[in-house]
């Protein structure tokens, strides 16, 4: 069942040899996926990595062992 739902959306593609039948994945439909829904998240999650890169690098840096007070 589940196969059956990956062949549909056309992320399984399924090549026939007699009896045989050998289900690929197909890396294109993916990533079509990926541009889709994905990506336009990118920025986002890169700005806030960034923002938190400066926030922690910004802080005071105590050294390990040694405590504040």
């Amino acid at each position: 069942m589940h196969l059956q739902v990956l062949r549909e959306a056309d992320l399984v593609p399924v090549e026939r040899r007699g009896t045989l039948r050998v289900n690929r994945l197909g890396p294109v439909p993916i990533e079509r996926i990926y541009t889709r829904w994905v990506s336009r998240y990118e920025q986002s999650w890169t700005q806030a990595l960034v923002g938190l890169q400066r926030t922690v690098e910004g802080s005071e840096r105590v050294p390990l062992g040694v405590g504040r007070g």
